[in-house]
């Protein structure tokens, strides 16, 4: 999964010529995630090795990454 997601954040950026901030996911992806990082402690860890946030949604079949503007109040479901 920490593989893919790399590649998702990699082809975005080539493909936009920007980085994403987000990245959207379902609880399962998450799980599979943390499990390939087992000295991981906490969700604050995941989001500084990827380089950025997570949104998890039951609505992601898929995880997929996207470049989004926060207001003052946080989208980040965690």
């Amino acid at each position: 999964m920490l593989s893919h997601i790399v590649n998702l954040v990699s082809d975005y950026e080539h493909d936009n010529g920007s980085r994403p901030n987000l990245v959207y996911m379902n609880e399962t992806h998450y799980t599979y995630l943390r499990q390939e990082m087992p000295g991981v402690r906490d969700h604050n860890d995941v989001v500084a090795i990827l380089g950025i946030d997570i949104a998890l949604s039951d609505m992601a079949v898929r995880p997929h990454v996207a470049t989004v503007r926060y207001t003052d109040e946080n989208i980040l479901v965690s």
